[in-house]
């Protein structure tokens, strides 16, 4: 393997404003490209937020969520990643057969390179959990996927490290769900 420069990007997204979420990531795509990184990385579910979906209908989910590659939050990072020059790996709610996943890809220029759906989904009932693990080449690296929790089981990394993976993408987003501790009622030393 050899020395990589990879960009970790993450912003302070809007709940369902898929136009401004990829406004975001092209600034700072470009930032990242700019600044000499060769990949760059954004945090779960960027392009359409995440935790604002815990209470859902299925079809208020089913709405939010996109085909892939084929819907256009995908193909608009296919044309950012084209215009700065950088494979980009992002996330977003898809949705094929019926089934709504919590769905991580890397795209470079107008391809799509791969494609992950988080193994342990639990924000939103109507999730679908994936049940593939994912690994590919990307500028000369072996490259795999694990979404948030997937992380939290070794098995999960180790069976990518097994399939080959160097670089493992480990996008999340942390500290926006509901917490179980009161602040409120917390007494500080």
């Amino acid at each position: 393997m050899r020395d990589i420069r990879i960009a970790a990007a993450q912003f302070e997204h809007r709940n369902g404003d898929k136009e401004f979420n990829l406004s975001r990531i092209r600034e700072l795509a470009k930032q990242a490209a700019d600044e000499g990184a060769e990949i760059v990385s954004f945090h779960e579910c960027c392009i359409s937020a995440y935790s604002f979906v815990q209470q859902f209908s299925k079809e208020q989910l089913r709405e939010l969520a996109e085909e892939v590659p084929d819907g256009p939050s995908i193909q608009e990072l296919m044309k950012i990643s084209t215009d700065v020059g950088l494979p980009i790996l992002a996330g977003l709610f898809e949705r094929e057969n019926g089934d709504i996943y919590n769905t991580y890809v890397c795209v470079d220029g107008q391809t799509l390179v791969a494609k992950f759906r988080k193994l342990h989904a639990f924000v939103n009932p109507y999730l679908s959990s994936g049940n593939d693990f994912v690994v590919f080449d990307l500028r000369g690296s072996r490259c795999g996927i694990l979404i948030c929790y997937d992380n939290n089981l070794p098995e999960n990394v180790r069976i990518t490290a097994m399939k080959g993976a160097e670089v493992i993408f480990m996008p999340h987003v942390t500290g926006c769900l509901p917490s179980a501790v009161s602040y409120t009622h917390l007494t500080l030393p």
